[in-house]
Order: structure tokens, then sequence, then C-alpha cells
């Protein structure tokens, strides 16, 4: 087992691997602060050659509302889709939106979950796993059969979060850092033993202690068999093989990461109109394809913006969202962030078959596509022939398939899955 040493520096350095001795400045760098401000349209016909529309059945042993949710999580495979809202149940569908089984439910019994904080697939073998909050993870076929649950272990004392399979029987998790933590990501197998550690090297004395969202994770994605993990704090995507972390791309965050003033003041941050906030910009989700990373930066107000629909707060105040969608080529290593169109959409303008924009949620490699889901509240309410009328439609044979699916849709339906095929 090869031995690796890490060097951590929040703005301008990153994690160097001895095991190949790669330097910094040959990691492929994502340039998200240069794309700031130069926001583009980008066309859902340059990315794919096709948009299939699966609707899930509605009935009320499955229901999903994702209205106004943006922590609705799914996985596609072959012959399923499983699909929950964030602590809430989860369902299998079959590939023709078929409602199928409930995996697992709730309660202190066996097989049971009080808190359903994340799921993952075995990529060896038929099973689903559910992280039961920071206790155990629960086993299940695809059929929603319990199979057996197995603990979560605590190196140094610390709870591991946001569990992933990372192959060989074999799982990876991160340990939040609250400033004085040993290690970062850990290795543990179906015992819950730990397998390895990989150390912290950045430590910070938070005002009033604790920990916060900004001490987590990103969900963990897998690219041509390969898990990618990336922690909120470091600018890093590291690769995890062989019982080693890789660097492998870096986002240019350069004096916008989240550095140690910024870390250290979270709490009174709060309280202090997000004074040191305002200079951050914080990658919040990344899927990854052989071609194409998918991500969302979050862009305060000090910085320009797309243009949003404004949205009055409860103070009367006007807001506006600071998600932003990028998409980053690894092949010509360029980087985009995506205007909203006309209609203030966020996302891909879908020239495809006419319908909502899409942006990538998911990606499943057996079939080489990326996938989304549409709120059918928001399709009624959006999808009309003058919205039609401002639309390229490029592929009228899906554009009749979208409109025959909106005449039975009803706006409390479970939600459309869009499954787009990368060219």
């Amino acid at each position: 087992m090869r031995k690796l040493v890490f060097l951590f520096c929040v703005s301008y350095y990153f994690f160097i691997s001895c095991s190949d001795k790669t330097p910094v400045g040959e990691l492929p760098v994502i340039d998200v602060v240069n794309s700031i401000g130069k926001y583009q349209n980008v066309y859902c016909s340059d990315f794919f050659s096709s948009i299939e529309l699966i609707p899930l059945e509605t009935s009320s042993e499955c229901l999903v509302s994702v209205a106004g949710s943006s922590r609705t999580k799914f996985i596609l495979n072959d012959d399923f889709i499983f699909i929950n809202q964030v602590n809430e149940n989860l369902y299998s569908f079959d590939r023709t939106g078929k409602f199928l089984h409930q995996i697992g439910r709730k309660g202190q019994g066996p097989g049971e979950y009080l808190v359903l904080s994340g799921y993952f697939l075995d990529t060896d073998k038929p099973s689903i796993y559910i992280q039961n909050s920071l206790n155990n993870i629960l086993e299940y076929d695809f059929n929603g059969k319990f199979i057996r649950s197995f603990p979560i272990p605590k190196p140094d004392g610390r709870y591991i979060d946001d569990c992933s399979y990372a192959g060989d029987n074999l799982f990876v998790g991160h340990q939040r850092n609250y400033g004085k933590n040993k290690y970062n990501f850990c290795l543990f197998d179906k015992n819950g033993d730990t397998v390895k550690c990989f150390p912290n090297h950045y430590f910070f004395e938070r005002i009033g202690g604790g920990i916060s969202f900004a001490d987590g994770t990103l969900r963990p994605f897998r690219v041509d068999g390969r898990i990618y993990l990336k922690n909120y704090v470091s600018d890093t995507i590291y690769s995890l093989a062989e019982f080693s972390l890789q660097p492998s791309y870096v986002f240019g965050l350069g004096k916008y990461t989240m550095n140690k003033e910024y870390l250290e003041n979270i709490k009174e941050d709060m309280i202090n109109d997000h004074k040191f906030s305002k200079r951050i910009l914080r990658i919040d989700f990344i899927i990854g394809s052989p071609k194409y990373f998918f991500y969302t930066v979050g862009i305060s107000e000090l910085f320009p913006r797309p243009k949003t629909k404004p949205v009055i707060t409860p103070h009367g105040s006007m807001s506006s969202d600071g998600t932003v969608l990028g998409i980053y080529d690894i092949e010509e290593n360029t980087n985009v962030l995506l205007d909203t169109n006309e209609h203030f959409e966020k996302g891909m303008i879908n020239d495809l078959n006419g319908g909502l924009s899409f942006f990538p949620k998911y990606y499943f490699a057996g079939e080489n596509v990326v996938v989304d889901y549409w709120d059918p509240e928001e399709m009624k309410e959006m999808l009309t022939e003058e919205f039609f009328a401002t639309k390229t439609i490029k592929d009228p044979q899906a554009h009749e398939k979208l409109k025959e699916i909106l005449k039975n849709l009803k706006m409390d339906d479970n939600p459309v899955m869009v499954i787009a095929k990368l060219k």
C-alpha cells in the first residue's frame, strides 16, 4: 500500500500526492472565477442526441413532491429508478415509471431507519444501502427485502457522514472538520471496521466551537468505475483508487475559497450580515461523465449573477438565487457558466423536445445518459402553446410525446424523469 503525504492549503495550494509526484500546476483547472459575468446560453442539442420522458406512477403509496425542492435524490440503473426526498421514504420504480417497492421504512425495528440521511448502490451486486443517520448502514435487495445492517465506525471518536460504496466491499465517508480533526476521508468495511483514514492537515479555532454545513462534503460521484470526492473546504477533486486519494482536478477559486477567517467565524458570520460569506464561492454539487463535469456554484450578490425572477422575502426585501450552473469540458479543459433564458429558467435550453430547461443531476454510465426531473406543476403552468412558440424544436417526434404526456399529467403527480443521451 502506497504511503501518501497530504498538504492542504485553502487559497492557492492543494493536496499533492507523493505517489505520482504530479506537480500541482499540471492538474486541470476548472476556471470558475474568470467565467463569472460571462454567462452563456447552452443548448441541449449541443450535448445530447435525444431526450426521453418517464412520468413516475402516482399513488398514495409512493408520493414524491419536488415542488421547490433541490434536495430530491434519484439513481438510475438498467432496470430501476430509485427516488426520495431528503429524510423521506425511498421508492423504486421500473424503467416505464411503474411503482414497484418502498425500500425500508422509518422506525426502530429490524430493517427500519430513524433518519434516511443518504442512500447509494452497490456497484458489484444488486444491493442498495441506506445510511441511517450517523449510526449504521442498512442493506436491502432491489425488491426492498432487508438483508443486514452494520455500524458506521467512529475513528478518533468522530462521526463519518456522506457515505458511499467504494468497491471491493469497502465504503468511503467523510469526517466533518470541526477544526481539530485527525482525519478527512475514511475507508471502512461491512463489519464497520476502519480500513484506512486519510489525514486532515487544515486546522482552525472556530468561535463558539461546533460544526457547520461548510465542514461537510459533496455527494461522491463515479466516472469510469472510479469514485471522486470533494469536500466543501478544499478546491480539489480527488479520485479514490488502490487505497489512495489522488488529486485530479482543481476549481480555480483562489482567494474566494473557504479560507480560515471564514471557517473560524461561521457562527459570528450568521449574525453579522454574512460579512465573510460574501467573499466566498462554494461548489455545491458535481456529477461527472467521461466528457463533462456538471456542477453548481454558489455566488454571492457581490458578484454579477444571471438574471433571475425577483422574489420578495418575508421581510419585504427582494432576493435572487445565487446558485449558478456550470459545465466543464474535460478534453478541451474549458468551462462555461450558464445564463438564464427569457423565461428566467436555469439550465440548458431545451431545443430538442421544446420542454423545460434541463440540467443533469445524475449520470448512468451503463447507457451514457444523464438524468434530471421536472415538476408536473411547473410543466402544466409553463408548457403552453405560447411557450412552445418561443422555442426552436429539433426533434418534432419527441415534442409530440411531450404534449401527449402533458394531456394526462396532473399538477400533484409524481415528477417526470428526463433522460438525455450524451453524444
